[in-house]
């Protein structure tokens, strides 16, 4: 049966900026974008949104979500997780190889995650898979998971998770071969394991220094430049595409950016915490806030704003990695969980943030939206134009949005966000022409979720 919806005197957010106009979705794609208005006809099937008012964009794709399912739900799973994501505008996920469990480092654990998770979500999805100081040797059953996995992903340091060990650099020089060979991007967690090792080892048993003042100075900045320089020359030798994830310095992004200009294939994400909250905000609310690599002085936060004008980096994401609130709420710092719950709020933070910095948001959505599509190969999604998934996100500029526990979607309700007021609010978040979310009536029960079958 053909179903049509129009999306109807919306200020559209298209390859030319924001114009008036109208969108046609047929059976999930759309059809047509048209400028003039749109009265719906009597008996014609269709269904109209008035989006009057109202910014259209793009679905937001979050690269970078930990929903720990199967395995540890318990600190999240893939109902609750994408729920979130749908409220917060997010319509594409990439769930990343831990820390479900088993981590997702075979065939095997790829294709029962796989059908775990299928007809779960309330999202489309894409996997990354794993690739481990030990699993990096198995090359005959990386070769094989290569064609079920939207890209790599490769720990420079302890993940933190026992059956996702970290790759040292000979082992990363392997892992860089490979993903080369079979044209996969590799996703890298770069801090260098033995600095961090050094310096906690150091600060955990010193006296008379602040616990989580020690915990900032066990993870310093020069600890992502030495894994990001190293990174990068194993990358030149091999012609490997790399991404950075979650990079908290400007320092960091300039050294990727010198990168860019000598011919390495890479690219660079940041997260919203990086962008929101700083050290300070740490010392204050204690784990809450742990994050690795760990947040950083004012400046940097600055500094990484500052990037984002300059073009600097790529993509934006979530880095979702919840756990069970006992988890967090520990004595020591050192044994609290590291992860922060923000999938929901990734959006909202951001927009809200660049229009008190005046920040035009043409400059911000790309990082959300066409800059991911791109650099994974996703030809269906993250623009709004005919021919692409009607992925769409229906955005209120004069309304806001309050966060309290009980608006919080993830299964362990708490957040950094917590009594945060944002500027704006989402009205409308629609999954190939099917409105999963609706600021009115909450998100839709039927679960249109799709696993992405990723591109060669």
């Amino acid at each position: 049966m053909t179903t049509e919806l129009w999306v109807k005197n919306g200020y559209v957010f298209t390859s030319e900026g924001f114009r008036f106009a109208s969108i046609k979705i047929k059976n999930g794609t759309i059809e047509a974008i048209s400028d003039s208005d749109v009265e719906p006809q009597k008996d014609c099937g269709s269904l109209f949104i008035d989006a009057a008012g109202c910014l259209v964009v793009p679905g937001f794709i979050d690269a970078h979500v930990h929903f720990n399912d199967p395995g540890r739900s318990d600190w999240e799973g893939i109902e609750t997780g994408s729920r979130a994501a749908a409220i917060g505008g997010t319509t594409t996920i990439f769930d990343m190889p831990l820390n479900s469990f088993p981590s997702v480092t075979s065939v095997i654990h790829l294709h029962n995650k796989r059908e775990h998770l299928t007809h779960k979500s309330y999202v489309d999805f894409a996997l990354w898979g794993g690739m481990t100081g030990e699993s990096v040797t198995n090359k005959a059953e990386l070769d094989e998971m290569c064609e079920g996995i939207i890209g790599w992903k490769a720990f420079m340091a302890d993940s933190g998770i026992d059956d996702f060990p970290y790759t040292a650099p000979k082992q990363l020089e392997l892992a860089m071969k490979m993903a080369a060979e079979q044209n996969k991007i590799l996703g890298l967690h770069a801090e260098w394991q033995e600095e961090i090792h050094t310096l906690t080892t150091f600060y955990k048993h010193r006296k008379g220094v602040n616990e989580r003042k020690a915990f900032l100075l066990s993870r310093p900045i020069s600890a992502e430049e030495q894994a990001v320089s190293t990174a990068l020359e194993i990358a030149a030798k091999y012609g490997t595409a790399i991404h950075f994830v979650h990079i908290s310095s400007p320092k960091v992004i300039e050294l990727i950016q010198q990168g860019k200009k000598s011919g390495i294939d890479v690219t660079v994400e940041t997260c919203p915490h990086y962008l929101i909250f700083d050290e300070e905000d740490f010392l204050k609310k204690g784990s809450i806030l742990k994050c690795a690599p760990p947040l950083r002085p004012r400046k940097e936060v600055e500094g990484l704003w500052e990037c984002i004008s300059n073009g600097w980096i790529d993509t934006i994401g979530s880095d979702h990695s919840p756990c069970l609130y006992s988890m967090k709420n520990t004595d020591s710092i050192w044994e609290a969980w590291g992860g922060i719950q923000g999938v929901q709020f990734t959006w909202l933070a951001l927009l809200d943030e660049a229009l008190k910095r005046n920040i035009p948001l043409k400059n911000i959505l790309p990082l959300g939206t066409e800059n991911v599509a791109d650099r994974f190969r996703l030809t269906e999604k993250g623009r709004i134009q005919p021919g692409l998934d009607g992925d769409i996100v229906l955005i209120s500029l004069d309304e806001t949005t309050f966060v309290d526990q009980h608006s919080i979607a993830f299964r362990n309700q708490y957040s950094p966000y917590e009594n945060k007021t944002f500027l704006l609010k989402i009205k409308k978040t629609i999954l190939r022409g099917k409105v999963i979310y609706d600021a009115q009536t909450g998100v839709d029960h039927k679960k249109y979720g799709q696993y992405i079958q990723p591109r060669k």
